[in-house]
């Protein structure tokens, strides 16, 4: 059966549409699962020579990681909320981290500052990516107080799902 140029255009359409609802529907193709314990990492803070962010030193406190890339389009278009967020937020209530995935610290601090990022910026050695299991960017991933994933966002989450985040801890 020989399958018409237009009959094909229409099910790669279709195949489309259905994994952009896939997407939408399901927010997370990236990063850990809810509930489950988060894994430890320890990384050098970009341009604070010798600094480095070690999650265990935040038990108590959550901790909103963004990992990031300065070609990532969607993790530019992020940072102003996340920002915001973090005025909001992040004044000694939540951990603001964000981790870039990019080539060098060099890379990654000049994205904090073209970015305006007010919080800590982290490098990927890639075992925070390998443990976290980071697939996409940006992902984001709200770890409780207890060390456990509250929440995993894949893509830049809006401003009033960062806020009901935040606001619900």
């Amino acid at each position: 059966m020989k399958l018409s140029l237009s009959r094909a255009f229409d099910w790669i359409l279709y195949a489309a549409l259905a994994a952009t609802a896939l997407i939408f529907v399901s927010r997370k193709m990236s990063g850990p699962d809810e509930g489950e314990a988060a894994a430890h990492f320890d990384l050098p803070i970009v341009g604070d020579s010798g600094a480095r962010f070690r999650l265990d030193e935040h038990r108590g406190k959550p901790v909103l990681v963004e990992v990031f890339a300065g070609w990532c389009g969607a993790c530019r278009r992020a940072a102003p909320a996340v920002a915001d967020a973090w005025k909001k937020h992040g004044q000694g209530r939540v951990a603001f981290l964000g981790v870039s995935v990019d080539s060098s610290a060099e890379d990654a601090l000049r994205v904090k500052r073209d970015w305006e990022i007010p919080y800590d910026v982290a490098l990927d050695d890639g075992s925070l990516s390998k443990s976290y299991g980071i697939e996409a960017l940006p992902t984001f991933v709200l770890i409780g107080r207890d060390g456990l994933v509250l929440r995993v966002s894949t893509g830049a989450p809006s401003r009033s799902e960062l806020e009901r985040w935040l606001t619900d801890l």
